[in-house]
């Protein structure tokens, strides 16, 4: 169908796992597609797969990068920018007997900071187009599990943000609205603090609380995030959209 034909988007995160495969799904739907991340040989694989994709290498928690996106974006798309996609994120797993205030910076420097000064800079160009914002939350911003205290309560705050900005910007015709995915089949859980052993034991354990019984794939993430981007979605604004295979009704 095509339903992005004509569009722009910019996917944060976007070298693996959702992130990649919402750019893949936008670029499918006919949308040009600017992803960022810090690794470059994934950028540039994903990139070449596709014509409709293009790629900027870099920390999003740097200042530096954002200037670099917004320059892409005139570059590649003469400053057109339809739908923002918050993605990057950071999921620490630790008790807080165990957080020292330098993993606060960290989770909520990527999860949080990174995300409202990347829509700080992209607004102009997405109230010109009418746009769309979608940012990525979690299921754990609602439903609560130890261990995992940080990355929640940055979460919660992007849900918060999510309503807020879809009522300062609807008088623009700008929707924002949130993707609340539960536990997802991506490398995220490859780059924990945490040991192998220990690491498979938190995801083993996660497994088997979802009623759908196993994890998501990014793909089924990436379906919702094009109907959110989508005409289809047009009057769809402040929504956090659960995609978390039943977790979330527990």
């Amino acid at each position: 169908m095509e339903m992005l034909r004509g569009k722009t988007a910019v996917v944060t995160g976007g070298s693996s796992g959702i992130g990649r495969a919402i750019a893949q799904r936008f670029a499918h739907e006919g949308a040009r597609v600017l992803i960022v991340g810090r690794n470059e040989a994934a950028l540039r694989e994903t990139a070449a797969a596709d014509e409709k994709i293009f790629c900027v290498a870099g920390d999003m928690t740097q200042d530096a990068t954002i200037e670099k996106i917004m320059e892409a974006v005139r570059d590649l798309f003469g400053g057109q920018l339809d739908i923002l996609v918050n993605n990057a994120g950071w999921c620490p797993v630790q008790p807080i007997t165990e957080i020292t205030i330098a993993d606060y910076d960290r989770a909520f420097s990527l999860d949080v900071r990174a995300l409202v000064n990347m829509t700080i800079h992209a607004l102009p160009a997405i109230r010109k187009a009418r746009g769309s914002i979608i940012n990525l939350s979690s299921v754990g911003s609602t439903h609560r599990a130890a261990n995992l205290s940080m990355y929640q309560g940055a979460k919660a705050a992007v849900d918060n943000f999510t309503r807020v900005w879809a009522l300062e910007l609807a008088a623009d015709g700008v929707r924002v609205n949130a993707i609340a995915p539960g536990a997802v089949d991506t490398n995220i859980w490859n780059v924990t603090d945490l040991s192998p052993e220990d690491a498979k034991k938190h995801r083993d354990g996660l497994a088997a609380g979802i009623p759908c019984g196993r994890f998501a794939r990014p793909e089924e993430i990436a379906n919702v995030a094009a109907f959110l981007a989508s005409e289809q979605a047009s009057y769809v604004s402040g929504a956090i959209y659960a995609v978390d295979g039943g977790s979330g009704a527990v």
